[in-house]
């Protein structure tokens, strides 16, 4: 019965391992996609804001391929409408308009990576909200 117990106990803590490890990617990727929407917004020149532009989108696309398989819930939609803008930003009708969906690309990952924050506490166990 002990036996029974411990391989419950083992596959439970797997399974939440598991989900914790996907979160960290997704985590993780959306850091890289600030990254990029911040050097695209630094950039002094058309060609390097949509270089960098096209990062965010690189990364927000394989951002939500993670997301089809994980565990992180609430965050489908909010990535879709990123990469909408982020679209918008890797192929801007002129620099203004690139410099537009390049802050909203960027204040739209801030916010998505502070959702996710909150989503968890201190002991990094994840909460639902």
């Amino acid at each position: 019965m002990k036996k029974i117990y411990l391989l419950f106990f083992s596959l439970l803590v797997f399974s939440m391992a598991e989900a914790k490890d996907d979160c960290e990617t997704i985590y993780s990727t959306a850091s890289y996609a600030l990254n990029h929407a911040k050097s695209a917004l630094k950039a002094n020149n058309y060609d390097h804001q949509k270089y960098y532009s096209g990062k965010a989108l690189e990364s927000y696309e394989k951002l939500f391929k993670l997301l089809e398989g994980s565990q992180c819930e609430g965050l489908s939609e909010k990535v879709q409408d990123i990469i909408a803008d982020a679209l918008k930003a890797a192929d801007p009708a002129d620099w203004d308009r690139g410099r537009y969906y390049s802050k909203k690309v960027f204040n739209s990952t801030q916010d998505l990576i502070s959702y996710m924050d909150s989503r968890t506490e201190v002991a990094g166990v994840e909460i639902t909200p």
